[in-house]
């Protein structure tokens, strides 16, 4: 039987997951209900519930564990993970491998007997009940979401000052909203307290309006004063609607402001043609930096080709329809904080964040060959039409946007006049090579930040895929600019090793993961945290270790909770030094880990040659496991790793699907914005703390 469908006023169904066709019997019966029937799928082995798709649509699972204690928990959570807002009952035949509370904390939603057929109906079909709920929620939390995220995208484009306000601090700020409020641009408007800007004799009224939009979900407006960074005070009208939460302890508000002052400039302003999309994106372009989070920032040109045909074929009106579902087509390809600007007849700019420059290159290629394959139109007036497209990476400062948008241009009026349909990235000079006195301005301010603690670590959780309670973070490196913003290491690491600081660097974040671990350890948290060393260091092995040796003697910490990771080109590159300083850290009682792991043919001679308590495999070899496209060299790895008994971690993991199918193939660990956000709040406390 194929998967039941999703969403509200579709059927929703019971998955039953069992190798005993007399308990799957029990459970039909169970089930039974002609006045509410239940559509119930059937599967022998909970690892292949990715593969088929069963989990898609399902109120409901009934699993039978294996007896094995470690396996019955292993497939419990594996369940309990894919089966997202569906409640698991887990069955227990005398042999479950789990009793209830070990059951309950391991993501079932109780624990049952089958021998009782009338308790077993009435909690399975409470249960059901609880799914069907639950499944009808999250399909109305992810359409208005995703509302939501279509409407910031369209108002972005707009002269309105607007943002988001979330439990009273700023999130997605335009840039008319940043220069309201009294700040640069909106990198500094973010994370911005707006009780704290608005004059202390309005704060009252104000948190009263937004108690009221939060309570009542009504639409409200308020005139108040604002005071500036610079004390000067002016009024403003605020006008606040309900936003969507996407945390149960989350309140957000979407807030216009308006000058009282310049209110009928507004007004006549609205009256007239809106701010095309081709100024709008200047506008954002000349705020635009690629230092946000974790994100490698895009810019990705289409065009759609022979759009004189396509006006001679329909007509003006017709085609510029045809033209506006093609946006709002683009729309659709969006996420997270992209934005999509209509730029002239038939041509679109889309600003992306993405985890790396591969992922924009594979977002640029599918949104090419997406395009290709769409119809747009109405059984009246359809048409199929074939895109050029440029795409390249934003890096470095804003004052270079433009001239990178102008290269597009001219890239896809080049691929134009040679016929269309095709795609090609634009290699863009970066700040280091377009101007040596960045790096030198970049090496002075790293030497500052080294003295006066101007860097900061975010944390990424390491998620175990067998039962492992032990937490896990991986390390991640920021630099904190004069407006407090978070700075990424590609930004400045090539800086920092032309003016050779690695070895500072790296000591920075080794002392902190010390810190961070010794706190933690006195609040009973015994965390383990992934510090990553530089060639740099790795060639000061002799100096490393007699710091390192000094550092723990001062703050005792459990040592193999400080895991080092070496990247497997810098082992292959400096093998002895490498594996000196492996062996003496092992020695000393700390871990090592070998990252990127698998990019070379030799990857196996690299592990032979290195101690190593995990193995990070690199992100695009990992993917061969997800799309199960493994190679040779991919399956002698895994072999490798299980016959050391070494723990294989999996990056940038985007989906549950992957998930399962990385267990199936024996990896135990994963990380990735789907599991986590990299987040400098999540051990904020014990990594503010000074010595």
């Amino acid at each position: 039987m194929p998967p039941p469908g999703t969403g509200v006023g579709k059927t929703l169904g019971v998955l039953a997951i069992t190798a005993e066709d007399e308990l799957l019997a029990t459970i039909r019966q169970a089930l039974d209900d002609d006045n509410d029937p239940v559509d119930l799928v059937h599967s022998d082995d909970p690892t292949l519930l990715a593969d088929d798709g069963l989990v898609s649509g399902i109120a409901l699972v009934v699993l039978h564990c294996h007896a094995d204690t470690t396996r019955a928990t292993r497939e419990l959570s594996l369940v309990s993970g894919l089966a997202g807002a569906a409640p698991v009952i887990m069955l227990d035949t005398g042999d479950a491998g789990l009793d209830h509370a070990a059951a309950i904390e391991s993501g079932a939603w109780d624990l049952l007997s089958p021998a009782s057929e009338a308790e077993l109906r009435l909690r399975l079909r409470q249960a059901l009940e609880v799914g069907r709920v639950r499944a009808e929620m999250l399909d109305a939390a992810q359409r208005l979401n995703q509302t939501q995220r279509r409407l910031d995208v369209l108002l972005s484009q707009g002269q309105d000052a607007r943002a988001t306000l979330v439990n009273h601090r700023v999130a997605d700020p335009s840039p008319a909203f940043a220069r309201m409020i009294g700040v640069d641009d909106i990198d500094a408007a973010r994370g911005i307290d707006m009780l704290d800007r608005v004059a202390p004799h309005d704060r009252t009224r104000f948190s009263e309006a937004l108690e009221q939009v939060a309570t009542e979900n009504s639409d409200t407006a308020l005139v108040f004063d604002i005071t500036t960074h610079l004390n000067h005070r002016k009024s403003l009208r605020a006008l606040l609607k309900a936003g969507v939460a996407e945390k149960a302890d989350e309140q957000r508000t979407n807030l216009v402001l308006q000058s009282v002052d310049s209110e009928q400039r507004a007004a006549d302003v609205a009256r007239g043609p809106a701010m095309d999309g081709r100024m709008a994106l200047h506008n954002v372009l000349a705020q635009t930096v690629s230092r946000t989070k974790e994100w490698v920032l895009g810019l990705v040109f289409v065009a759609i080709d022979e759009i004189s045909s396509l006006q001679d074929q329909l007509g003006p009106a017709e085609s510029d329809l045809l033209l506006q579902e093609v946006g709002l087509y683009l729309l659709q390809a969006l996420r997270g904080e992209d934005r999509v600007f209509r730029f002239g007849a038939g041509e679109y700019v889309l600003l992306v964040e993405r985890n790396s420059a591969a992922e924009i290159d594979d977002f640029a290629q599918h949104l090419h060959n997406s395009l290709a394959d769409e119809v747009f139109g109405d059984d009246r007036r359809s048409a199929s039409l074939s895109t050029s497209l440029a795409h390249c990476i934003l890096s470095g400062g804003a004052a270079q946007n433009d001239s990178r948008l102008q290269l597009l241009m001219d890239t896809v009026y080049e691929i134009r006049e040679d016929g269309g349909n095709a795609i090609r990235r634009c290699q863009t000079e970066t700040a280091a090579s377009a101007d040596s006195s960045d790096d030198d301005a970049w090496a002075a301010r790293l030497r500052e930040a080294l003295t006066q603690d101007r860097f900061s670590l975010a944390y990424q959780g390491i998620t175990s895929l067998a039962g492992d309670s032990q937490p896990y973070f991986d390390v991640l490196l920021r630099y904190v600019d004069d407006g407090g913003s978070l700075v990424r290491p590609g930004e400045f690491l090539p800086a920092a090793e032309q003016a050779r600081l690695m070895p500072d660097i790296d000591r920075w974040v080794v002392q902190r993961c010390i810190d961070v671990i010794w706190q933690q350890r006195a609040r009973d948290a015994h965390i383990a945290l992934f510090a990553k060393l530089s060639p740099a260091t790795i060639e000061d092995a002799e100096g490393f270790m007699a710091w390192l040796n000094a550092a723990v003697q001062t703050r005792e910490i459990t040592k193999r909770n400080l895991i080092f990771s070496f990247r497997e080109d810098d082992v292959r590159t400096q093998t002895r030094l490498a594996r000196e300083l492996a062996d003496a850290l092992e020695a000393a009682g700390f871990r090592v880990a070998l990252t990127h792991y698998g990019s070379t043919p030799k990857a196996v001679q690299v592990l032979d040659r290195m101690p190593a308590s995990f193995i990070k495999l690199a992100p695009d070899f990992a993917r061969q496991m997800m799309s199960r496209d493994e190679d040779e060299r991919l399956t002698h790895i895994i072999a490798s790793a299980r016959e050391r008994e070494i723990p294989l971690i999996a990056e940038q993991i985007e989906d549950a699907n992957s998930m399962a199918r990385l267990w199936q193939a024996g990896v135990n660990y994963v990380q990735g914005h789907f599991i986590q956000e990299p987040d400098t709040e999540a051990l904020a406390q014990a990594d503010s703390q000074t010595l």
